[in-house]
């Protein structure tokens, strides 16, 4: 798998709350930060979505960048997002930024920040 393709199969799995293909996409030690700067472990996050805390709504790639090179990449996306997060409905333009390794069983999410994207010009 390419790591576009598994960039666009992590953002499936976001959508679909699919926590089987989520953990499958996620480095055991993978950590997060979020845009409120809380910082969160895969479990963590396998756990939000698990437990229904967390639902993606609409995830809509506006802009998506991916570097690689032998052993790890970059994708940096640019996405309007709305979700429900502990019951209250939240909809927000995110840019997250992932780091990705490569391991046997092909791309695998390392660390991950999302924060609030800048406006579009």
């Amino acid at each position: 798998m390419t790591l576009l393709a598994a960039e666009h199969a992590l953002q499936a799995a976001q959508r679909a709350g699919d926590v089987d293909a989520l953990d499958a996409l996620l480095h055991p030690r993978c950590v997060g930060a979020g845009p409120d700067g809380s910082v969160f472990s895969k479990e963590d996050d396998l756990e939000s979505y698990r437990s229904g805390f967390l639902q993606i709504t609409r995830l809509e790639e506006e802009s998506l960048d991916v570097q690689e090179d032998v052993l790890s990449g970059v994708t940096r996306l640019v996405a309007a997002v709305e979700a429900v997060q502990g019951g209250t409905v939240v909809s927000a333009r995110l840019s997250y930024t992932r780091l990705w390794v490569r391991a046997d069983e092909g791309w695998l999410v390392l660390a991950a920040t999302l924060a609030p994207a800048a406006a579009p010009a």
